[in-house]
């Protein structure tokens, strides 16, 4: 009875005391974050974002994956300013310096409206998209919604087919749980152990870096915001898998042949589906390209776009 009461007694504590931790963590405000400058009124919220090359200059739209932000494109972000584009990196709702609301706003549908959004703001009117992972599949959903506008797309390791949320998403949903849940999962102490876990090569990852990608884990509302993402719906009125044939846009595929969060055998089979896609695959690569092989990705980019 003794140990049954001691594992009982554990698995209370580590339940709650998220609730007590998580303030603790997340003491910083959006604009504390190194190299916060820039945000933009979108809707009923308001996204960071960051602003390099000509002003004047065709624009290229980068978006990021699940748990990063502005910080991931630094090495696009230069080649692409270098290369004569103006280059907008917005964080999504819920990440980086961006506003972090505890409602069920979270679908691929909401973050491509907000960008639109920031982007009407901003004065832009057609762009080049590139996204990775989830970051992907906002790009394909704004090459739905906005083809018009969409000139090119690049998707890098993108989520195309994924139907719902994954099955943790149940627990994540419930209030005590999903906070534990997030609290642990978005340790920044995990942060390195993650990337490390996504790429096949490692050169890329110091200390610096690292702490570029643990930094918005510290920011107010961070754990409740993976709550509420996971209480929102996945897609929205124009889901992505369903839609897939119906993207026009001349779309470039990146893909690493060892990623184990979306195999390269998705990447084959959306280049098959989309209209106009081309597949590059880099090899001894995982699922964060961007990174492993930087110059190649960005030189894959301007490539297309041109």
């Amino acid at each position: 009875m003794k140990p049954l009461m001691a594992v009982t007694t554990a698995g209370l504590a580590a339940l709650l005391a998220p609730q007590v931790l998580t303030p603790l963590r997340e003491r910083l405000e959006p604009g504390d974050l190194p190299g916060v400058q820039r945000f933009v009124r979108a809707g009923a919220y308001d996204l960071h974002y960051t602003d390099d090359g000509p002003p004047d200059g065709p624009t290229v739209l980068l978006i990021h994956g699940f748990a990063a932000w502005a910080f991931a494109w630094r090495a696009q972000r230069a080649a692409l300013a270098a290369a004569g584009y103006r280059v907008l990196a917005i964080d999504l709702l819920g990440y980086g310096a961006s506003s972090r609301p505890a409602a069920p706003v979270y679908s691929t549908r909401d973050q491509a409206d907000l960008l639109l959004a920031a982007l009407d703001s901003l004065g832009v009117g057609a762009f080049d998209a590139v996204g990775h992972s989830f970051g992907g599949r906002v790009a394909l959903q704004l090459a739905l919604i906005a083809p018009e506008r969409v000139r090119t797309l690049t998707a890098i390791c993108p989520e195309a087919f994924t139907q719902g949320r994954p099955p943790i998403a149940a627990a994540a949903r419930l209030p005590i749980v999903g906070l534990a849940l997030s609290y642990y999962v978005l340790a920044p102490s995990l942060v390195r152990v993650g990337l490390r876990s996504l790429a096949k090569q490692d050169g890329w990852l110091h200390a610096e870096v690292v702490a570029g990608y643990a930094a918005p884990l510290y920011v107010r509302g961070t754990a409740l915001a993976q709550v509420w993402q996971a209480r929102s719906p996945k897609d929205g009125d124009l889901p992505v898998p369903a839609n897939l044939a119906s993207v026009r846009t001349p779309v470039l595929l990146l893909w690493g042949d060892s990623d184990q969060v979306f195999p390269v055998e998705e990447g084959r089979r959306l280049e098959r589906i989309l209209p106009e896609a081309r597949l590059i695959v880099y090899h001894h690569t995982g699922h964060l390209p961007y990174e492993e092989r930087a110059a190649e990705v960005s030189a894959a980019i301007i490539e297309h776009i041109r």
